[in-house]
């Protein structure tokens, strides 16, 4: 049973334990009133009190001493379902106990194994910047007054509907960004333009969809933008999840999960850029 169930049914027992003490409680008033009656009536009656009034004051007392004996049995069947109501809600809190231990072993398990897979990805990413980052030492470099604020990597299923937008967005804003639409002219080597870009970019927005990770592209200028921050030290990659879940990401790139990213589902263009520059400043 699963831990909401389980929660579900503690709340409804605690509702119904709540209201057989209510009804508890209104039987046991039913109860004095009737017996404070009956001493009451009891006060009236004298040695001078007719034979007529004493039979119909004595009625009244019967009358009165079986409301009280009703109301008694009602409170212990009350008792019975609270005594039954209890027991159960007793066991639905260990239940609840122990349905939460095993989740949390899960989690630990869940940890442990993405742990396991983010130094596996470590690992595997060092090969890959061994065999990216020769690359880049035969392209000129702009070290102290870099070109672009932001390279923006994404898959072209993606740019008329967000990324585009988001570049225009961004250069409306006076902020410099690598966009291929606005850096590649004729002729211009498509490898070297983007090599120079990633570098000579301060940041590279990534436009995480469905479609940027299933690109053999995109996820070279993803290596590549991984290299950069792995070598010097500091925050590079910034993404932003398009229409995607974090269990997408996680399957994709245990790194870029742990990382804050910015989301199009939840956020406009122009929030998405406003928070862009923030980085920046």
């Amino acid at each position: 049973m699963s831990i909401s169930t389980i929660s579900n049914n503690i709340t409804r027992l605690l509702k119904e334990i709540a209201d057989l003490r209510h009804k508890k409680s209104l039987e046991s008033k039913k109860e004095n009133a009737a017996k404070e009656k009956i001493l009451s009536i009891q006060k009236t009656i004298t040695k001078n009190t007719s034979l007529t009034t004493l039979n119909s004051k004595m009625s009244e007392i019967s009358r009165k001493e079986k409301e009280a004996s009703d109301s008694q049995s009602k409170q212990a069947d009350f008792d019975k379902k609270l005594a039954d109501k209890e027991g159960r809600l007793l066991k639905e809190r260990q239940a609840l106990a122990k349905a939460e231990n095993v989740k949390q072993k899960k989690l630990e398990a869940f940890e442990k194994k993405r742990q396991r897979e983010q130094l596996d990805f470590q690992r595997k990413l060092k090969q890959e910047i061994s065999r990216v980052e020769p690359s880049y030492q035969s392209i000129d470099t702009v070290s102290d007054n870099e070109k672009y604020d932001f390279f923006i990597s994404h898959a072209s299923e993606d740019k008329e509907e967000f990324v585009k937008p988001l570049a225009e967005t961004l250069e409306s804003m006076g902020i410099r960004v690598w966009y291929d639409e606005f850096s590649l002219k004729v002729g211009d080597s498509l490898t070297k333009s983007i090599d120079q870009g990633l570098i000579n970019s301060k940041f590279g927005v990534i436009v995480l969809s469905k479609a940027f990770m299933k690109k053999q592209w995109t996820n070279y200028e993803f290596k590549s933008l991984v290299s950069r921050e792995m070598h010097h030290g500091e925050k590079v990659i910034l993404p932003i999840w398009h229409e995607i879940s974090k269990n997408d990401v996680m399957a994709f790139s245990p790194h870029l999960a742990d990382k804050v990213a910015l989301n199009s589902l939840t956020q406009t263009i122009e929030e998405i850029a406003s928070d862009l520059k923030d980085v920046l400043q």
